[in-house]
């Protein structure tokens, strides 16, 4: 591979992120398999251009003017049971781990089935959903750097705490990762999942471009009941709207760029911080070219 065919010169991000936002790619990169990813890096590396590595495209909100270097997309899915253990290449939608771990009659992933990502992004960002997240049930993550080099790390290794890690904000990139639940039987899992979809279809606006949650939980509140106190919702900024459903959500009504995005979420915390007192925190990640 060689940098005159690396890629796609100039994709936008827009159709690769769940807000449907999001600028150009120097190069953008599809890659479906171990082999592929590492030797993607590896020319990345060699032409000592940044990377940037896109799994499902949620919880992240990319700039207008896009992102600079190299951006992955991991298109590598796999994931198999081993007992009561799940191993999952980075790519694979946190979905498919739930389903694989139904099959199997694994019990305490079911969650996985209700939140968009992959297994890379999870780990990065120690996603969750009904009370668990990815710190309970992870065993241990083989993690790679931009020189090809890789590790294994155990789960306590990796910094967690609420919606965050020590890997956010570095070039180390998941490869794959071990999830661990506990033996019970296929229909309670099933029954459990659709459980779990339901409520969430009922509290979020899931018809809408969205990235998720866009603030993190303050201790011991809400940030969607602060945003909704605030009166916020059904603020706009351009394109951008703060939801009608959940106030922790701001939707794409079809036009918005990030800067409306980021626009809306600057008056949300500042309202809230007015009237509460309380700084929300972003959850979801601004990347590229500010």
């Amino acid at each position: 591979m060689t940098i005159a065919t690396f890629g796609v010169r100039g994709e936008k991000l827009a159709p690769h992120t769940s807000l449907r936002i999001g600028g150009p790619a120097d190069y953008f990169v599809r890659v479906a398999s171990e082999k592929d990813l590492v030797g993607a890096i590896r020319v990345a590396r060699e032409h000592e251009l940044p990377v940037f590595v896109l799994g499902g495209g949620t919880n992240l909100l990319v700039a207008d003017d896009g992102i600079r270097g190299v951006v992955l997309q991991n298109g590598w899915r796999e994931a198999a049971a081993d007992g009561t253990t799940i191993e999952a290449s980075s790519g694979t939608e946190l979905a498919h781990v739930a389903a694989v771990a139904a099959k199997a009659g694994i019990v305490g992933l079911e969650w996985m089935a209700t939140v968009p990502g992959t297994v890379g992004g999870a780990v990065h960002g120690n996603a969750g959903a009904f009370g668990t997240e990815t710190a309970d049930v992870l065993v241990d993550a083989d993690l790679m750097d931009l020189n090809g080099d890789t590790w294994l790390a155990p789960a306590a290794e990796l910094g967690y705490a609420y919606r965050t890690s020590k890997l956010q904000g570095t070039p180390t990139i998941c490869v794959r990762a071990r999830f661990r639940g506990t033996a019970g039987d296929r229909a309670t899992v099933v029954r459990r999942i659709k459980e779990m979809a339901n409520e969430r279809m009922k509290k979020q606006p899931l018809a809408q471009p969205n990235t998720g949650s866009i603030f993190r939980n303050p201790p011991g509140d809400h940030a969607g009941r602060l945003i909704e106190a605030a009166g916020l919702k059904g603020r706009r900024v351009g394109g951008a709207m703060v939801s009608e459903k959940h106030a922790n959500f701001i939707v794409n009504t079809g036009d918005a760029s990030a800067d409306d995005v980021r626009a809306l979420m600057d008056i949300c915390q500042d309202e809230v911080q007015e009237r509460f007192g309380v700084r929300l925190v972003p959850e979801v990640e601004l990347v590229g070219e500010w």
